[in-house]
């Protein structure tokens, strides 16, 4: 499946790129290209501003963990599947998915952990009265609660904790049945 992509050399090499920029660079990137008077709208101190910058700082971790998966499949399988009758979607709903899934839900515990841990970004992207749980954190600490901080902390440190635990209880049910 990976095999057949044009260009993937390219998408592998700019879905590193953000990875190599400190988040205050992806931010005040982000600020001075969306608040432009030429735009019609921006997504400048919105929801979805904090959340493109999410998704530029956090791209290399599900790219590199999907595409290592992808990697590991034999090229076989898919034209294996089509011999066998299966559509192109149905030999990626039944094949490569499920054989992809455990690098996909690695990939999205990464991104979780890194996101809710992102300060610079959020202190600089995020609207109004909208606060994320470093922010939290962060204000909690800053304003002398240390019980309060710390107990948010702990709170998404329990919260990591069980969604990894949900994880591997799942892969494990799937590489049983």
């Amino acid at each position: 499946m990976v095999q057949k992509i044009k260009g993937r050399g390219m998408v592998d090499a700019l879905s590193l790129m953000p990875a190599a920029l400190p988040g205050v660079v992806v931010g005040v990137g982000l600020i001075l290209l969306w608040n432009q008077p030429f735009w019609p709208r921006s997504p400048y101190n919105t929801l979805w501003m904090l959340l493109l910058s999410y998704c530029c700082l956090l791209l290399p971790w599900p790219v590199r963990y999907v595409g290592s998966a992808l990697r590991q499949l034999g090229p076989n399988l898919e034209p294996a599947a089509r011999v066998h009758g299966a559509s192109p979607l149905q030999a990626l709903r039944l094949i490569v998915l499920p054989l992809v899934f455990p690098a996909l839900l690695a990939a999205m515990l990464m991104v979780f952990a890194v996101a809710s841990r992102e300060l610079v970004t959020s202190l600089l992207l995020s609207p109004a009265g909208t606060q994320t749980v470093a922010v939290f954190i962060w204000r909690q600490f800053e304003q002398g609660s240390v019980g309060q901080g710390m107990a948010m902390a702990s709170l998404t440190l329990l919260t990591g904790l069980v969604l990894m635990l949900t994880a591997l209880a799942l892969m494990q049910r799937s590489t049983r049945g």
